[in-house]
Parts: structure tokens; C-alpha cells; sequence
């Protein structure tokens, strides 16, 4: 239909010619509707309102009361009047008889039309003027059908006006145009081009494609396209809408067809074997990966308390000193050794227990360093260990220190107990919701939490540009507890040092300085764990940082106690629930901009996830030093942390002591509160050894 009539109007018009009075019939009058277009003529077969008017021209239409004067130009075909009784020639008697015929045929095959009482012509009327080819495969008048997509873009070329017209829809025909573009323009049968407007398959550069393959051509599953783990995409859904899920598409017109980026932190995105419309091939071969078998290597249990192996070289590739130098002895003083572990050479070995295994001493400051040996899974569940139990009542151990004060700095003994609650006998507004379940990111759907309910919250602040880094906790007056990948991640090209970072400490609101409240702190030492495993699984997690100056505690600003043994088997059990506070974004969305990020430190309480649930829900691999917490789809709540959470605190409340206990730190998730996806924790408790040694060495 022509651009200005796609209302569909009822009427068309057509010229239409009416009689004058006897005393103006010296000329004729034909009206029209001027501008208006046909609206109903094919407008790739011609017709419209050119065509009606030439029709109408040729009629000779009689009129009623006009007698035209003679002329001397009008010669012998004039109808000339006469004198009473005159005779008129011969010729030009039969030619006026014969026009005077013409006219009244004309006249009775036009006048049900040409009589009608307005000067425009329903279409039905108008369309018994013209005679125009149709399809032969559709029935009559139907180009007076409403827009239909069929019709209008796949039996011939549509434009996008036209397409819209069809769908009554910016957001469709935009995706519908997209893909109509690339298949319309290339010859092919009806079958493939269907397939290829369906986009289950690829044509030319795979622009058409929305289908639902997302890994790649080695066989790496894709990353969601709105998540910044593991690599921070250059395109996402607020400029690209069709970029959804974790789905193979091609927005930069890649030459070899869709792509995504993928889950592998050491593979930044790679091309997907998209099948190709009417061909038996992909866009490109599909060559999995060899991924060597994990079955072949045996694990050593007891965390390596057990081995005699020969191995004296550290995970980073240093030489052991062998256990008998003064260097040796002088890691060894005042450490409990089991006797039963022999220190032979410089092989690594774990004569302490140390639940991150074998170990040895090195040259270099911390002067030791772990041993790479592949580890049995362990429960930590002690057959040989029972609680007490007195008349049916589990009798639990006082509160004891776990850090050297001399290294570890003050709080420990006092951590937990919060100036503005515990210490006032006072209740937060949701920690009953914990307590209640053991009877029984950036926090997405989390509330506003309570001034000084969280002191051990710290917000790390990157100094250029300035900028929320991530979350921490304060363990003590002079550590801070965060995740690795806050400090070191090099797909995000990160590598920050002591010099990069500000540590704010006793904040509630996120954007401004909070006078006499909050404090901001340097920093002296990053300290990473050194098997945390960016490229692979984000194992080990974790990060100490040590403020060039102690902070001097308040209301707003006190440590939280780190978990014991006895704390984690009693209340680390599926469905118990612990709290997340961060400023992270509210929502998961690509752009943090004001109204993603909340104004006040934000709060969620989130229940503990079976283990083997947490393991099926991802293709990552999920080791013991992790947990994972959050809602299942079925759950009537919902939650999760998410980007700007990172590095925060997950604790608990021990109902014994009355102290909360910091037994997680947020550390990554597949997109923010997605159905059957749940964050994922360093498991601190595991690392709590690997800390106080590390503590011991550099405090």
C-alpha cells in the first residue's frame, strides 16, 4: 500500500463528473479529490489514482441541459441544432445517433457508481473500474487484508514500514528486519529461506542467527552475555538486544559467523559451529578439546599428613631448603610437629596439619610456600570427634583465640559482638530469620541494612579512577579480609598493588564521606593465596591485606570472629542461613550507573546449599574450599549477591555465644539471582591455617 494510506480508509478516490445548469454549461467540470492516493491498488502492479482518472477521462458523459453553440471548429462532428422541420445530412445524422448510443451505454454501466452521493468511491466500488492481476494462490480483494507477513514479505520484497505494518511492533519488526535483511537479499528456495528468517541456522556471516547453541567450536561453554565473569564483553544486551543468555551471535559481523565469549578465563571468545541453512556443514568445524583424565593421578588423603613422596619444588617453581638449615628450624620453633611426619631432605611435607597440605621452606619471605600434590576430597566431619552431650543438652566450648596478638593485632578476643546490638542486648531487624533457621553482587533483593549492624564491613576504593572496588572484612585492628580476584585477575587486565587501593572502613552510605564515622586506611601488604586459581575454577579465593596503621574501634567499626571447627559442623548444614551485606548493583545489568547501585549498604539472608546441588548446577569445577548459598526456582524468596559484592563478608550468628562469624567471602556466580544458579563462597574456614601462618610470617 502507498506510505500515506496504510490507515486503510474506506473510500478511494475516483473523478466523478456531475451536471451544470443550463446557463453554465459552456464547460465542464470535473471533481476530484486532489492528493489523495489509491489505497487499495498493488503497489508493485501499478494502479492508484492515475489510473482511475484515465479511465474516467475517456468517458463521454451525457449531460441533462446543456445545448453547445456551434463553432467552426467543431466540423461535421458537431451536433448542430434546427429549424423547425429542417432535415439533417445523412452523416452527420447516424454519427449523432451513434455518439447519443455511446453516451447512454456508458452512462447505464457508470451510474450506480457515478450517482453515489460523495464525491470518493468505497473500495469496492473503485475496485470495479479496474481489472488487475491477483496471486493464484489468494482469494479476492486481498490486498485489503490487514498487514500480513506472509503476503507482504515473503511472496514479494517488503520495506520496513511495510513490515511493521505487519507485526504492529518496533521491538519485532526491528528482529524480524534484521534477519529479513540478510536472507531476503540472497537467492534461495522457500524452504531455506524460512529456515533462515526461523535463525536455527546460519546464512552468509550467521547476522540471522538466534538460535539457542552456546559453546564453541572446542567445545567451551559460552559466557552469559550480561555477566562480566570470566572476561568483561566489549558488546552487551543494552546496545544489542538480540545478545541473550549465554547464546552464540555475531554483532561485530565476525567473518567466520557467531561467536561468544567463553567460560575459560585463558579463552577470551571463540566462533560457535552454527549449522548453515540448506547445507550439511557448520560455520566452522567442531573440534572439542582433549581434556587430559583426571582419573589417573591418585589423591593423597589426610591433606598429604601421609606422604613420602621425593617432591621438594613449590607450586611457583622454588627449591625447598632442606629441613635440617637454621632457616628451617627457626619456620619450625613453636609449631605443634606430629612426630609421625619424617623430615627428610627437603622433601615437602606437612608436620603441622596445615589443611592446605604439604609445604616446604623456601629462601624468599614468607619463607615457605605449598607443594603442588593433588588432594583426596575431605569431610570435615571427625568420626573421632563427638560433641559432649549432657542430659540431651550439646555442651559447647568457650570462645578461645586462634592468632598470635603480637601479628594478628588486636579484636580478636572482643570480634563479633557488635557496639550498637550484642553489647546493648539489642536485636537487629532480620537476624531472627537466621536464628530460626537452625531450629528448623551488590545484593539483589536485599533490604537497607541498620546503622552499625555490619562494622566489619569495609568497602575497598579504588583511587583512580575513583571507584567502588569491592567489599572486605575487618578481622582484626590491623587485617582485611577480601577475595583474591578483587587484587589479581588478568583477563580484566588486573593486577592492583598497595598503592592502588583505599580501604574505608565504618561506612553505611555508599557515595559520600561519613564524618566522624568512617575511616580510610592504607595499605602496606596485598597477600594472595598462592594456589588461588584464576585460570580455572577461582579455588582459593582469598586475600589478606595489612593497614600501614591500626584502626582504633567504635560503634561503627569492629572485627568479626573467624569460624571454628565446632561453628562450622554445627551450623555450615544445607539450609541454615547466613547474611551478605555489600553497595553492590541491585540488579544483574550491564551499566552501573546510579539508579543499579544503592544508596545504603544493602543486607540478604540466604540459606546454604547441599554441596552435591551446588556441584550440579554448574559446569565449574567446585572444589571444598567453596560453598555455594541462594534460593532455589521453587522458593517463594529470592536473592543473590552480584557485581560490587565481591570480596564482602558471608557470616553467621552462633545463638551460643551471641558473636557472628565470617565463614564465607563472596566470590563468583553465573549472572545475579538466576533460576537455578546460586553464589559461590570461599570457604574461609579451610584457609583459616593458611592465614594464621601467612599472619604469623608478615604481621
Amino acid at each position: 500500500m502507498g506510505e500515506e494510506d496504510r490507515g486503510n480508509s474506506n473510500f478511494v478516490s475516483v473523478p466523478k463528473y456531475q451536471t451544470e445548469p443550463a446557463d453554465n454549461c459552456g464547460e465542464r467540470r470535473q471533481l476530484d479529490s486532489k492528493g489523495k492516493r489509491d489505497g487499495i491498488f498493488n503497489r508493485k502492479t501499478g494502479g492508484g489514482l492515475g489510473m482511475v482518472k484515465e479511465v474516467a477521462a475517456k468517458v463521454q458523459h451525457p449531460r441533462r441541459s446543456c445545448i453547445k453553440e456551434p463553432s467552426q471548429h467543431d466540423g461535421e462532428a458537431a451536433v448542430m441544432p434546427r429549424a423547425a422541420g429542417e432535415q439533417p445530412g445523412l452523416y452527420s445524422m447516424a454519427h449523432s445517433k451513434t455518439t447519443m448510443l455511446q453516451g447512454l451505454l456508458l452512462f447505464s454501466l457508470l451510474h450506480p457508481i457515478l450517482s453515489h452521493d460523495g464525491v470518493f468511491l468505497e473500495k469496492g466500488q473503485a475496485l470495479s473500474l479496474l481489472k488487475r492481476p491477483r496471486r493464484a494462490n489468494k482469494g479476492f480483494l486481498e490486498e485489503m487484508i490487514k498487514g500480513n507477513l506472509e503476503r507482504e514479505c515473503l511472496e514479494e520484497t517488503c520495506n520496513y514500514e511495510e513490515a511493521f505494518e505487519a507485526l504492529e511492533s518496533t521491538v519485532d519488526t526491528d528482529a524480524f528486519w534484521a534477519k529479513y535483511q540478510v536472507c531476503q537479499g540472497i537467492k534461495m528456495p522457500r524452504t531455506t529461506l524460512d529456515a533462515c528468517l526461523e535463525g536455527n541456522c546460519a546464512v552468509n556471516l550467521g547476522q540471522n542467527y538466534r538460535g539457542t547453541i552456546n559453546y564453541t567450536k572446542s567445545g567451551i561453554e559460552c559466557q552469559v552475555w550480561t555477566s562480566k565473569y570470566p572476561h568483561i564483553p566489549k558488546f552487551n544486551a543494552s546496545n544489542y538486544p538480540d545478545l541473550t543468555e549465554n547464546y552464540c551471535r555475531n554483532p561485530d559481523n565476525n567473518s567466520e559467523g557467531p561467536w561468544c565469549y567463553t567460560r575459560d578465563p585463558t579463552v577470551e571468545r571463540e566462533e560457535c559451529p552454527i549449522p548453515v541453512c540448506g547445507q550439511e556443514r557448520t560455520t566452522v568445524k567442531f573440534t572439542p578439546r582433549v581434556t587430559p583424565s583426571t582419573t589417573a593421578q591418585p589423591c593423597e588423603s589426610e591433606k598429604g599428613m601421609l606422604y613420602t613422596g621425593t617432591l621438594s619444588v613449590t607450586v611457583s617453581g622454588a627449591t625447598c631448603l632442606p629441613w635440617a638449615s637454621e632457616k628451617a628450624k627457626a619456620v619450625l620453633q613453636g609449631k605443634t610437629i606430629n612426630p609421625e611426619v619424617k623430615l627428610q631432605e627437603n622433601y615437602c611435607r606437612n608436620p603441622d596439619a596445615d589443611d592446605e597440605g604439604v609445604w616446604c621452606v623456601i629462601d624468599e619471605p614468607p619463607y615457605f610456600e605449598y607443594c603442588d600434590l593433588h588432594y583426596c576430597d575431605s569431610s570435615l566431619e571427625d568420626e573421632n570427634e563427638q560433641l559432649e552431650e549432657i542430659s540431651g543438652r550439646t555442651v559447647f566450648q568457650e570462645f578461645k583465640t586462634f592468632f598470635d596478638e603480637k601479628t594478628f593485632g588486636e579484636g580478636e578476643a572482643d570480634c563479633g559482638t557488635r557496639p550498637l546490638f550484642e553489647k546493648k542486648q539489642i536485636t537487629d531487624q532480620s537476624e531472627k530469620e537466621l536464628l530460626d533457621s537452625y531450629m528448623g553482587g551488590r545484593v539483589v533483593h536485599g533490604n537497607d541494612a541498620e546503622v552499625g549492624s555490619s562494622p566489619w564491613q569495609v568497602m575497598l576504593y579504588k583511587k583512580s579512577p575513583q571507584e567502588l572496588l569491592c567489599g572486605a572484612s575487618l578481622i582484626s585492628n590491623s587485617w582485611v579480609l577480601t577475595a583474591a580476584h578483587c587484587l589479581l585477575y588478568p583477563p580484566w587486565e588486573k593486577n592492583l598493588t598497595t598503592n592502588d587501593i583505599l580501604v574505608r572502613i565504618g561506612k553505611h552510605f555508599r557515595a559520600k564521606y561519613e564524618k566522624n564515622k568512617e575511616k580510610i586506611v592504607l595499605l602496606d601488604k596485598i597477600i594472595i593465596h598462592p594456589k588461588y586459581n584464576w585460570k580455572e575454577n577461582m579455588d582459593r579465593d582469598i586475600a589478606l591485606l595489612h593497614l600501614k596503621r591500626p584502626v582504633i574501634f567504635s560503634d561503627y567499626i569492629h572485627p568479626v570472629c573467624l569460624p571454628t571447627k565446632e561453628l562450622v559442623q554445627r551450623l555450615m548444614l544445607a539450609g541454615f542461613k547466613g547474611r551478605v551485606t555489600g553497595w553492590g548493583n541491585l540488579k544483574e545489568t550491564w551499566a552501573t550507573t546510579p539508579e543499579n547501585l544503592p544508596t545504603v549498604l544493602q543486607q540478604l539472608n540466604l540459606p546454604i546449599v547441599d554441596q552435591n546441588t551446588c556441584k550440579a548446577s554448574t559446569r565449574v569445577k567446585v572444589t571444598d574450599n567453596m560453598f555455594c548459598a541462594g534460593y532455589s526456582p521453587e522458593d517463594s524468596k529470592r536473592g543473590d549477591a552480584c557485581e560490587g559484592d565481591s570480596g564482602g563478608p558471608f557470616v553467621m550468628k552462633n545463638p551460643d555465644d551471641n558473636r557472628w562469624y565470617q565463614v564465607g567471602i563472596v566470590s563468583w556466580g553465573e549472572g545475579c539471582d538466576r533460576d537455578g544458579k546460586y553464589g559461590f563462597y570461599t570457604h574461609v574456614f579451610r584457609l583459616k591455617k593458611w592465614m594464621r601462618k601467612t599472619i604469623e610470617k608478615q604481621g
